[in-house]
């Protein structure tokens, strides 16, 4: 389907009424000009895949509703050479086989002129065929799997289309890791969804940490379409860990952690990439301890994400939660910056573009390397990420210091 700034899913829209919230970050003309829809000829077409149904559909239409923002943006700065941009969208419903068909239904059909997406790993791996076969640019925002990385460096040539803005999952596992050794955490649980993302993660994490005398204590994974929270909620409080990682960008993750708490009620829990993030859903969580999120970016970190989350809770009703409704608008925007650095869509001159420009976005300024993956980290030009804990006001960022 084509989406338009006028409608998202049929999500209902929430006036602005000043435009002092952009000056950091959006044009206060922002709301003047709507996307084109898809069919005319002074259009450029984005194809966003992302899970609109089946259990991370939550995650899904975070996804779209970032890239929505991005484009309006886009526009209202005059679009690309004076073209509009549009989106047309690709339910992926989680699965590979129709992440893949729906990536080649947009290119080949709607004739987009770059891809975004997917959400999880194993679809983005399937479309990262079809960018090149295609010898299309595919800008990754969630997808955390070093394969899609590994695969740019080990076969250039044929995958030199693929970037990823989002961090990879070593640069994760640093991540998490720094947190864990400023709480001084000593051993910790990982439980989560039974998918390839989050079992790389684990095994990722479970060598950084390593490094800092940190060690898992108790893993497992539960079926993230028929959830047994019982038993690993269980086993994992038996355990004694100083606190629970739990990887599930799903509303599962809520579920799971409402009965951590029943079993011990005084254990930390870490949510990393999921939907503890929304501000709604953890209103519901109980706070008897410590509940801490990872995202890219949040309110306070910066003028312009805290100007993004202003704007995403006028639109859609809640701040975003800080990764899937994050990284897919600086993917959009990351593209948009290239296309018009390079004066063109054409996916071999803009290649270079992204290999070697600065593209700010929300999260900071996006640079690549050899492997076509953004630096996170803690280099000084690096992007960095951040910890909030949710407390009975709302959330406090926590980490990195500041």
């Amino acid at each position: 389907m084509t989406v338009d700034s006028g409608s998202l899913l049929r999500l209902p829209r929430i006036l602005i009424g000043t435009a002092a919230l952009f000056l950091h970050f959006f044009s206060p003309a922002f709301f003047a000009a709507p996307c084109v829809a898809a069919g005319r000829s002074d259009t450029l077409k984005i194809g966003v895949l992302a899970p609109l149904s089946g259990p991370y559909a939550a995650g899904g239409t975070s996804f779209l509703q970032a890239a929505t923002l991005a484009v309006e943006k886009a526009n209202a700065e005059g679009g690309v050479s004076g073209r509009r941009v549009t989106i047309v969208v690709g339910d992926t419903q989680g699965r590979v086989d129709v992440a893949k068909s729906e990536a080649l239904r947009l290119v080949s059909r709607e004739k987009v002129s770059a891809l975004v997406g997917a959400y999880l790993s194993e679809e983005t791996v399937g479309v990262m065929e079809v960018a090149a076969a295609e010898r299309m640019v595919l800008i990754v925002p969630v997808a955390a799997t070093a394969e899609i990385t590994d695969k740019v460096r080990q076969e250039y040539d044929r995958y030199r289309y693929v970037f990823r803005v989002g961090y990879s999952l070593p640069q994760w596992a640093e991540m998490i890791a720094a947190f864990l050794s400023d709480r001084k955490v000593g051993r910790y649980a990982f439980v989560g969804a039974g998918i390839r993302w989050n079992r790389e993660l684990g095994e990722t994490l479970e060598r950084i940490a390593a490094t800092r005398g940190i060690k898992p204590v108790y893993t497992a994974f539960y079926s993230p379409g028929n959830p047994a929270f019982d038993t690993v909620a269980v086993a994992a409080a038996a355990a004694s860990p100083d606190i629970v990682i739990l990887a599930d960008p799903g509303r599962n993750s809520v579920s799971f952690l409402k009965r951590l708490r029943e079993s011990a009620p005084a254990l930390p829990a870490l949510s990393v990439g999921g939907a503890l993030g929304d501000a709604r859903l953890a209103a519901s969580v109980p706070l008897s301890a410590p509940v801490y999120v990872q995202a890219a970016a949040w309110r306070g970190i910066s003028p312009s994400a805290t100007a993004y989350v202003e704007l995403y809770e006028q639109r859609y009703g809640a701040p975003p939660v800080g990764y899937s409704d994050t990284l897919p608008f600086d993917a959009v925007t990351v593209l948009v910056a290239a296309w018009r650095k390079a004066g063109s869509v054409a996916s071999a001159v803009v290649v270079p573009v992204l290999e070697s420009g600065a593209f700010p976005g929300v999260a900071g300024t996006y640079r690549f390397d050899a492997a076509h993956q953004a630096y996170w980290g803690s280099a000084p030009e690096a992007l960095r990420g951040t910890f909030v804990r949710w407390e009975r006001g709302g959330a406090r960022i926590v980490f990195p210091p500041r």
